[in-house]
């Protein structure tokens, strides 16, 4: 099979979306917004505790209220709930207003358990167990560890040791669009819309849960209000709705509201490390200690990586502690535990190039890792050091000398990823008698422009403009397609795409060759003609209306693992540089400028690339300065649950941004590498670099807010 066109007349270039207009206009149709006819809404009832047992549920009384046409138990008494937030009932009503009337009407009798929702809570002596078994006790998981060299030794021959203890808090996906789909099941089969990163694994779920087989389930997700992660599965939510409908024989859409969003749809674990480090007056690094813990909720599952990319660093010890917590559990968050490991490390490194009296520029390039990435870095590097102005980066001491409240300080860290594609995909092409081109899938586009990316590599192939493409996907009965997760989408999908419309071109070519007085072989396409032997013959056209009545449909099998590195590869690295401005007597953080500097393989859209980079960037400001989930240890409740206190970055609070791909003929050649994911990792340790560097003394734990700045300033005094 050839590989991606030497010469690209589209690829590469920057295109719009093909879906746009329609999302720009408001035209287009989120699963939130579908009413089938005769639609029930259902709500959802759930635990106001953090800990607490059933003694008695009664739903009598909801079953009488107007408008009511079904009520599920979903947890019966003797059940034991373990977060605010948990599921514990449905209602099925006419009207949303109904819905909630009767969820109110159903009555619980509570016994309210001991609960712990912080670290804090936790781990304290004499605290509640509230996990067992499993290897856990006293609410954590044994800590993992994993040495190398002899740290201890090496840090006793160091010229400086650095010690601190960093973290960052728990944070929520806050979807704009809640978890939930509308399902209408009756007369054996099933169609729902939801706001799902897998249209696949939700039929697969839905299917389960309303006892159909997966090929009477249609699942359809035209686009998607958000998911980072957090929504891969039909979930309890879309299960009951499927039920309910079945039940009443009429659609149900169960949406979350916007507080049960931020309690269960999903959280990115916390994480806090005692990182030790220590290096050499030439700025190499000798050794790292970390020992780190975090939760990820009641089934917590909490790792970082310790010292991140810094993988040549001779002497390493990390110890990775899961702590158990009265809260809903952690789902993939944009870069599972890369942005944690990130900031831990990249604090410590830059604390340690202070006491060095490095730059922290020249300690980074120092101590790069080996293997393909250690030229990309360094080169991002030096790119990214241009476009902010390093030459005007100040050691702490100098920064934090300037008199007034203002100070301005500079920082940078980097970071990798994966995205990888996955084998097994698959495409359709049709290339229909009248000349249009459709290509299917069962994938779906969360923003990442995959409708976009099809239409794309099917007009380069075809010789067509990027409109003359149909791009049909998000629908479940569609040819097996990826999950949208771990940045694997572009580079899962791109293989079939190609091999899909070149294989429908090389069968119109046979089908048509004849009409020519050709072979298949002298056929060829460009900008929209037929061309034999490199001559102009027809119109794009004029040359399918030699198909007669039947349509051209190709779907390939999918490629394997190594078929899939012909056009595919995995592995990036980026680099961030942060400019910001803080006022001491605040303690309010304004970023002035940021720099992005990322790898990314192949770029298929530079439109779409820009747009997730700069994406990942705000969503990496968002939780560099903003972002964190409060728990009442007292009440065992969520005090931010909303998006009035749980803060969100508004529009003045972006900066300028920089956007830089590091594209160079070599990595070009490498192929499609996903991009969704990277540019989010290394925001917010760049930018708590630089606010150290503006105070001069390191802010420890995330987010850089009035209230955390202030408190180090004041440790400092």
């Amino acid at each position: 099979m050839a590989g991606w066109p030497e010469n690209p007349r589209l690829i590469s270039t920057s295109i719009p979306r093909v879906d746009g207009l329609a999302k720009a206009s408001g035209r287009a149709k989120y699963p939130s917004d579908e009413r089938p006819k005769g639609m029930l809404y259902g709500v959802m009832l759930y635990s106001p505790h953090a800990h607490a047992k059933i003694k008695a549920i009664d739903v009598e009384p909801a079953k009488k209220m107007p408008g009511v046409k079904a009520v599920k138990v979903l947890m019966n008494a003797g059940a034991t709930l373990r977060y605010h937030g948990e599921d514990i009932a449905a209602v099925a009503a006419e009207t949303e207003e109904q819905a909630r009337d009767a969820v109110r009407a159903i009555k619980i009798e509570y016994e309210v358990l001991p609960h712990c929702v912080t670290e804090e809570q936790a781990l304290a002596e004499g605290a509640p167990e509230i996990v067992t078994g499993g290897g856990i006790a006293n609410n954590r998981r044994a800590a993992r560890g994993q040495t190398k060299g002899d740290p201890e030794a090496a840090i006793a021959k160091a010229d400086a040791v650095i010690e601190g203890i960093y973290s960052v808090p728990v944070i929520n996906h806050v979807c704009l669009e809640p978890h939930g789909l509308c399902a209408s099941v009756g007369d054996g089969k099933a169609v729902a819309w939801a706001s799902t990163q897998s249209v696949m694994a939700t039929a697969n779920e839905l299917a389960s849960a309303v006892n159909l087989a997966f090929s009477e389930v249609t699942v359809l997700t035209e686009v998607m209000g958000g998911g980072f992660g957090s929504k891969f599965g039909a979930e309890l939510w879309g299960k009951t709705a499927a039920q309910l409908s079945k039940e009443t024989g009429r659609p149900v859409a169960i949406f979350l509201d916007r507080a049960q969003e931020q309690l269960a749809g999903g959280n990115r674990p916390s994480a806090t490390g005692k990182i030790k480090m220590a290096g050499m007056k030439d700025g190499s690094i000798t050794a790292v200690v970390g020992e780190c813990y975090g939760t990820g909720g009641i089934t917590s599952g909490f790792d970082v990586i310790i010292p991140y990319i810094y993988s040549g660093v001779p002497n390493t010890s990390n110890t990775n502690t899961s702590v158990f917590v009265n809260a809903a559990n952690q789902r993939a968050w944009r870069a599972p535990r890369h942005p944690q490991s990130c900031a831990l490390t990249e604090s410590a490194l830059d604390d340690l190039a202070d006491k060095l009296g490095v730059n922290p520029f020249d300690i980074r390039m120092k101590n790069l890792p080996g293997g393909n990435l250690q030229e990309v870095y360094a080169e991002e590097m030096k790119i990214g050091a241009k476009l902010i102005g390093w030459d005007r980066w100040k050691p702490r001491s100098q920064a934090a000398a300037v008199r007034g409240p203002i100070v301005t300080g500079m920082g940078m860290a980097l970071h990798t990823w994966g995205g990888g594609g996955s084998p097994g995909n698959q495409v359709t092409c049709v290339i229909n008698p009248d000349g249009s081109v459709e290509v299917r899938s069962a994938t779906q586009d969360i923003g990442t422009g995959a409708r976009t990316v099809l239409a794309i590599i099917a007009a380069e192939i075809l010789g067509l403009e990027v409109a003359d493409i149909s791009s049909r996907i998000g629908n479940s009965t569609y040819p097996r397609g990826q999950g949208s997760g771990g940045s694997t989408t572009t580079p899962s999908m791109a293989p079939p795409a190609f091999d899909a419309v070149s294989k429908a071109r090389d069968e119109l070519f046979k089908r048509v060759a004849g009409a020519f007085d050709a072979q298949p072989g002298d056929l060829s396409l460009a900008k929209g003609q037929l061309l034999v032997k490199g001559e102009a013959k027809a119109s794009w056209k004029d040359a399918c209306r030699k198909l007669g009545t039947m349509p051209v449909s190709v779907t390939p099998e999918g490629r394997d693992g190594n078929a899939m590195r012909e056009l595919t590869s995995t592995g990036v690295g980026g680099c961030q540089f942060a400019e910001v401005q803080v006022d001491r007597e605040t303690g309010v953080v304004k970023v002035k400028k940021l720099v992005a500097v990322q790898d990314s393989g192949l770029i298929l859209d530079m439109l779409t690339w820009k747009s997730q980079v700069y994406g990942g960037v705000i969503m990496g400001i968002n939780g560099a300065l903003f972002e964190e989930r409060v728990m009442d240890p007292v009440s065992g409740r969520c005090l931010n649950a909303d998006m009035e206190l749980y803060k969100l970055a508004g529009a003045t609070d972006i900066p300028e941004i920089i956007i830089e791909p590091y594209h160079t003929e070599a990595m070009r050649k490498r192929g499609v590498i996903g991009i969704g994911e990277p540019p989010t990792i290394s925001t917010m340790a760049a930018i708590g670099n630089a606010v150290a560097n503006a105070v001069g003394v390191r802010v420890p734990h995330f987010p850089m807010s009035p209230m955390n700045v202030l408190s180090a300033l004041m440790a400092k005094a």
